[in-house]
């Protein structure tokens, strides 16, 4: 029990603090769950488009990056899938509560491959993946 407003005061702005992280660690584990999908569906030849699958906070990317692991007919798919993985890990880890996550993909062709263009991923996959981070943060358990 609280012995005094003060004593109170810090008891629930540390709740707060818990709170927010919670909710903080839940955002970052859909932001995995989405890319994770996403670099496992996204049609591949050359690996350029599953690369550029980039994390980051606060501000969306604005340029493409080269492939991780250059490839042909999909052959470098599981290494550049690893890579962009890790790459979002690293930004993720930084992520305070508050922060806005960024899941982009600024190659011309990704709408076209989202659109069903390609035969090795059915249309809408970038919807799917979303709706899986819906579904791990609906699933987080956050200690109140």
């Amino acid at each position: 029990m609280a012995r005094s407003l003060a004593d109170l005061a810090n008891r629930l702005e540390k709740r707060a603090r818990s709170i927010d992280e919670g909710f903080n660690q839940a955002s970052v584990k859909a932001a995995i769950t989405i890319l994770s999908d996403l670099v496992f569906v996204t049609p591949v030849d050359t690996s350029k488009t599953l690369s550029n699958w980039q994390v980051s906070l606060n501000v969306p990317v604005d340029a493409t990056i080269d492939a991780h692991f250059p490839g042909e007919k999909g052959s470098s798919r599981r290494a550049s899938a690893d890579a962009a993985i890790r790459a979002a890990k690293s930004v993720l880890a930084s992520k305070k509560p508050g922060d806005t996550i960024y899941i982009s993909n600024v190659t011309p062709n990704i709408a076209r491959l989202n659109d069903g263009y390609s035969g090795q991923a059915p249309a809408g996959f970038v919807e799917r993946a979303v709706l899986l981070g819906r579904r791990e943060v609906r699933n987080a358990k956050i200690k109140v």
